[in-house]
């Protein structure tokens, strides 16, 4: 059986997304003893490291023949006018921003370690306008990885979910077909479960939103967000499921009064490709971080597919120090 070392993994949604391609997760590493928690529970037949991966020794960790990492992507998103340092100041890793995005650099030096035959990395669109991204970039080519960036949209890989992330693609004498898949759509509807929730007895933030719904018993797409419209659920797939709180609801007409209720976590989770039988640790709070946090699993299993494809057909080179 192929083996995977994932890193950075949290709650589990790309060792899920690997093991349904055909991997077995060797071992899996994360620096929060919760979401740890989370993936040992699942994943008991895997190893498991808490560990602030920017401090590691890796010939402590084992081979195997591929790597999954996602590196913190909380300094690269844009929120809060963040702005982008230059690579002058940014290698100088002065501020929190800096050292928490220069953990991409593991997959550095995990690399000239193990010598994977392929690396597959995930974060946020905005790690291409990383100051350092070239530089990251050239590291692995340095190694002798050919590389590959992707921007893939979890809907389109039967996610109910609006979600567009970077995947970069690193391989080592492996050609991996990459092209995109054509699945069908998932809607909203397809993970919601059928509670209209309360009636609505006063104004709401997503009021306005509920004023626009004129059909009765289909559910509604309302967002907690500035200028959003209602959406049919059956026709949509939610927005982005973030790990900072909850911004989504249901609202229903029911016999010509409206009805409310937030999305509950075990919908969150489905939109991210979990199956209902997968546990999560922790509070409430701590399970929406790590739903928010995870790899759609959807995703996950296709890009585990084509390596796993990959490697089955072709013979690897020699690694050449």
């Amino acid at each position: 059986m192929k083996t995977a070392t994932d890193l950075f993994g949290g709650a589990g949604g790309s060792s899920e997304g690997l093991r349904r391609a055909g991997w077995h997760v060797a071992i899996a590493a994360n620096h929060w003893p919760t979401a740890v928690a989370t993936h040992q529970l699942n994943d008991p037949d895997t190893e498991h490291r808490i560990k602030d991966l920017s401090e590691v020794d890796w010939r402590t960790f084992p081979s195997t023949d591929l790597l999954w990492a996602s590196p913190s992507c909380v300094w690269h998103a844009r929120s809060g006018g963040r702005k982008r340092p230059p690579a002058e100041v940014e290698r100088l890793r002065a501020d929190a921003g800096a050292i928490d995005r220069a953990t991409a650099f593991a997959v550095i030096e995990a690399a000239e370690v193990h010598h994977y035959p392929a690396i597959l990395v995930e974060n946020v669109v905005e790690f291409l306008d990383w100051t350092l991204f070239p530089w990251w970039l050239d590291g692995l080519r340095a190694l002798g990885y050919q590389t590959e960036t992707l921007v893939l949209d979890a809907k389109n890989f039967g996610h109910a979910q609006n979600r567009k992330r970077l995947f970069v693609a690193a391989t080592r004498g492996l050609d991996v077909d990459l092209t995109a898949p054509s699945m069908p759509a998932v809607t909203a509807a397809d993970i919601l479960d059928p509670d209209p929730g309360k009636e609505v007895a006063r104004r709401l933030y997503v009021s306005d939103q509920i004023d626009q719904i004129d059909t009765e018993g289909v559910p509604h797409l309302v967002t907690y967000r500035r200028h959003a419209r209602p959406r049919r659920a059956d026709r949509h797939q939610l927005a982005t499921i973030t790990a900072g709180g909850n911004h989504h609801a249901v609202a229903t007409i029911v016999d010509g009064r409206p009805h409310h209720r937030m999305l509950t976590n075990r919908e969150c989770a489905r939109a991210q490709g979990f199956d209902d039988d997968y546990e999560f640790v922790g509070t409430a709070a701590e399970v929406k971080r790590q739903i928010g946090n995870a790899v759609p699993v959807g995703i996950a299993h296709w890009l585990g597919s084509r390596v796993a494809a990959a490697l089955g057909t072709q013979q690897l080179p020699l690694f050449a120090a």
